[in-house]
């Protein structure tokens, strides 16, 4: 490898720290369109985003590596599993207390830094900051992603105290530049990689430290995690695509993305412009990778995997070779995925894939969006996909700033007829960074919290929408065409579509609309096991429930309770 920095980092001892990405409220007061699981204490609570922190994976071996670094990570959207039971608590400031006064009797760090990657944990990485000051005062307190980048100010002026200095994109240069220093807090001052509040007073402008050549990164630490920790992953767990839900391994191969979508901001931390490893270098970490952990499994993280055919299938070819089946939680471009590229994903034991579809207006995509996508893209890639037996769940945002009813009514017929497997249907949540949150905090249409918004939680007023409508919209368009109009129980595809109504019963084990079409696939399968208990358990659920209750009776669907076998067509719901 080439020599990155002239200067001489000094060793430290550093923490890592990674917040729960979910709201307190969300955690302990889930809706009824939210994933839940259920704590050893009996409640039902939301469930955590736990992929593998491969950013803080990266930093981790970076540091130590590169700077002799002693370093401890702790990914609080696992331990929350084992170790997190404060019911009659407000928040999650006394169990970080707990938390980080139990790794002081062992471990104090001279650095402490904290990665947080979505809005969602805004609070907790606040709360998080300030213990971490209170247990730990001699620490220099950094923190690094896609909140630090594109929240500077708020989070320097809501807690102002909290953090020495936040990195400005990625981190692997400003760390080198920032351990070399006799004075932290005078290099992070003078530094256009690292926000303080010197520098943001002083109207500094920030820029970009990236690495170019992606080789010169040190491989992914995996040593830092137990990676059994991440196997309650809802990510991994809500796909029928993958039998074995334990032996995989996360990978990114590159960084950037050159697209325009305004409802994206993955380009404020990396950039737009396309870098990656080579092709030798993916092959040798992950053999290694995959000989360690015994890996059947490869989850692909990319934000932007096909950005160069030629080059991805280089990398699915190494998972051929290596047995891997590979599996892509993030939608790929629909415009890349042509029959050969299929045929290729298929080769590597891809059979489920989540498509970017976003919208099924075309005015929507090109106007509002600026996706360069055209429908008649998306229904071959769907066509393809059935062909070949690939699952197919498609990303959906609505409420858009800009989007009419039309639109939405536009949108939903073609939705109806593209014949997906799955559709994800989330809100329009105008990302800091992103085009469409600058545009809709000029507007003045931002009428909510967005750090307490996720994908489910509508925070934009426009002329044609109010946020509870959006979000009402959302769900009902998630019932009709994942339930009411499943596309595997049309085409018969019964097992399928009873593994999918499983998976939602999995993490939402109180959706009646999911035990209804559950049970009506069983009775197509001829499948009697526990059957009655289903029944009798769906049975209570209408009798306790009023909004199932009245969502049965509105859609006509209590007279296909005693049925022997499903209805031919499927039930329509009222025109939204």
């Amino acid at each position: 490898m080439k020599m990155i920095s002239k200067t001489v980092p000094k060793s430290k001892k550093v923490l890592l720290l990674i917040p729960p990405n979910i709201t307190f409220d969300a955690f302990t007061k889930p809706g009824k369109n939210t994933k839940t699981w259920r704590h050893k204490n009996g409640r039902d609570y939301g469930v955590l985003i736990t992929d593998v922190p491969l950013g803080a994976l990266t930093i981790s071996g970076w540091l130590k590596e590169k700077c002799d670094s002693e370093v401890i990570l702790i990914d609080f959207n696992t331990l929350i599993h084992s170790t997190w039971d404060h019911s009659e608590e407000h928040d999650f400031s006394q169990w970080f207390d707990e938390t980080l006064a139990d790794i002081g009797k062992t471990f104090q760090p001279d650095v402490i830094g904290f990665s947080s990657l979505f809005v969602t944990g805004y609070q907790n990485l606040i709360s998080l900051g300030n213990v971490a000051k209170k247990i730990f005062p001699a620490a220099f307190r950094i923190v690094g992603g896609n909140v630090a980048t594109t929240m500077y100010r708020e989070l320097l002026h809501d807690e102002p105290d909290a953090f020495n200095a936040l990195c400005f994109g990625e981190g692997e240069l400003p760390l080198l530049e920032l351990f070399a220093s006799p004075d932290m807090q005078q290099c992070c001052d003078e530094s256009t990689s690292w926000i303080t509040r010197k520098n943001l007073l002083s109207g500094s402008h920030y820029a970009h430290n990236f690495i170019q050549d992606l080789d010169d990164i040190t491989p992914l630490d995996y040593s830092a995690i137990s990676l059994d920790d991440y196997h309650y992953n809802p990510t991994i767990k809500a796909y029928t695509g993958i039998e074995d839900k334990a032996n995989y391994i996360t990978y990114m191969g590159s960084r950037g993305c050159p697209f325009l979508c305004t409802f994206c901001s993955a380009h404020t931390v990396h950039g737009r412009k396309m870098r990656n490893f080579s092709i030798p270098r993916i092959r040798e970490e992950l053999t290694r990778l995959t000989e360690v952990f015994n890996a059947n499994t490869l989850v692909i993280e990319d934000d932007m995997f096909l950005w160069n055919n030629e080059w991805a299938t280089e990398v699915l070819r190494i998972a051929q070779e290596l047995k891997l089946n590979c599996f892509f939680p993030n939608a790929l471009a629909l415009y890349a995925l042509d029959r050969k590229m299929l045929e290729e994903l298929h080769k590597t034991g891809v059979r489920q894939l989540t498509l970017a579809v976003e919208s099924g207006s075309s005015r929507v995509l090109k106007e509002i969006m600026k996706k360069p996508l055209k429908l008649s893209i998306t229904n071959s890639v769907v066509k393809n996909c059935q062909e070949l037996g690939i699952y197919t769940d498609c990303n959906i945002i609505l409420g858009m700033p800009g989007e009419t009813k039309a639109d939405i009514a536009e949108g939903r017929e073609f939705l109806l007829n593209l014949h997906a497997n799955w559709y994800r249907i989330n809100v329009a949540t105008p990302l800091a960074g992103s085009e469409m949150y600058i545009n809709a905090q000029a507007a003045g249409q931002i009428v909510g919290d967005i750090r307490f918004a996720g994908y489910k939680k509508c925070v934009i007023k426009t002329d044609d929408f109010a946020p509870d409508e959006v979000e009402k919209i959302a769900y009902d368009l998630n019932l009709e065409l994942n339930f009411l109009n499943n596309t595997d129980m049309k085409l018969g595809n019964y097992q399928r579509a009873k593994e999918s109504f499983e998976n939602v019963l999995l993490l939402r084990e109180d959706h009646a609309l999911a035990m209804h079409c559950l049970i009506l696939c069983m009775q197509a399968l001829g499948d009697s096991v526990s059957l009655d208990l289903l029944q009798k358990k769906l049975d209570a659920a209408l009798k306790s429930d009023p909004f199932w209750k009245a969502f049965f009776k509105k859609h006509g669907l209590l007279k296909f309770r005693s049925a022997k076998s499903p209805p031919n067509t499927s039930v329509p719901i009222t025109a939204l």
